[in-house]
């Protein structure tokens, strides 16, 4: 894996964040969730859906040779999104992410980070020192389907 550097998102670069979500999903969680479930996470996104984040200053992208490999987004002490693309798992893109996106919560004085993993992510935040709080689901629009969740936080 090539070097890479990790910048604020700009509106030019929603497009690009979005296809890096859905490979993301697509590639990283197929073990853990069914194709129903891949789908309906999925369902009813487009670019534009990271404008707030991006306007609010609160989403990251790492890059490399002009290409995003991953994206954290924060809105106050929580993580609330953090994707790699399938390629770029495993070479520290996640690990780079979250240090960033820790650093600018922790910057305000907040103490506890709070955040909701897929049971795909879940050892990955274990070993940054996260702890389970709790489960649930996560769901869109009225879908029969959901999706397993594990509520986590940092102090």
């Amino acid at each position: 894996m090539t070097d890479f550097t990790i910048r604020l998102a700009t509106p030019e670069d929603r497009k690009e964040i979005f296809n890096v979500h859905r490979d993301s999903v697509h590639n990283l969680c197929s073990e853990q969730y069914t194709e129903e479930q891949i789908n309906m996470w999925l369902d009813g996104r487009d670019p534009d859906v990271y404008l707030p984040a991006i306007e609010r200053g609160e989403l990251w992208v790492a890059v490399s040779d002009g290409s995003i490999l991953g994206f954290v987004e924060v809105e106050g002490n929580e993580i609330t999104k953090l994707f790699v693309s399938g390629a770029a798992a495993g070479a520290g893109v996640g690990k780079a992410l979250m240090m960033k996106a820790i650093g600018y919560i922790r910057q305000d004085g907040k103490v506890r980070i709070y955040l909701e993993a897929t049971t795909t992510a879940r050892d990955f935040y274990r070993k940054l020192g996260f702890v389970e709080t709790g489960t649930g689901t996560f769901s869109r629009g009225g879908a029969a389907v959901s999706v397993e969740i594990v509520k986590m936080e940092l102090v």
